[in-house]
């Protein structure tokens, strides 16, 4: 098992920073890993809601589907995998800072069979691909901040 946190800090409202890092819609726009991820469930997002994710790791394209299991804009919102080639959980908190938002990201991975010989490259994929991502988010987030 293998845990990588981040943080970040985007000059941004917290409600338009949990809306833009929550929203199936924009994932593929701030992480570079993600093919295209879309709600499978109804609307509106809340504990329970389902998620298709298709990542691009490794030279290959897998599939995660996500079940949410928090969800408290603008604050939280946690998710676990339901199925995808590594059991995963992933926990955002997101925490007003006067102007800005500290947004704080818990991956929590399970590599079983002949993955766990691969762990170490899996999480310092996962962390590279979490820390340039928010990098991007916080790159369109205060840019678009900045035209409004």
């Amino acid at each position: 098992m293998f845990t990588v946190t981040e943080t970040i800090s985007i000059r941004r409202p917290a409600q338009e920073v949990f809306d833009f890092l929550t929203d199936a819609r924009s994932r593929s726009r701030w992480d570079g890993s993600v093919v295209f991820e879309e709600l499978t469930s109804a609307l509106p997002v809340r504990v329970g809601t389902t998620i298709h994710s298709r990542v691009r790791a490794m030279g290959r394209e897998s599939d995660f589907h996500w079940r949410i299991t928090e969800f408290d804009p603008p604050t939280r919102v946690a998710t676990v995998s339901t199925s995808g080639p590594v059991p995963t959980t992933v926990v955002m908190d997101f925490v007003a800072s006067g102007i800005a938002c500290d947004v704080r990201a818990t991956i929590e991975g399970r590599p079983g069979g002949l993955m766990r010989f691969v762990e170490p490259m899996i999480e310092e994929m996962v962390r590279t691909n979490l820390t340039t991502g928010f990098a991007r988010a916080r790159e369109i987030l205060e840019a678009d901040g900045s035209r409004g």
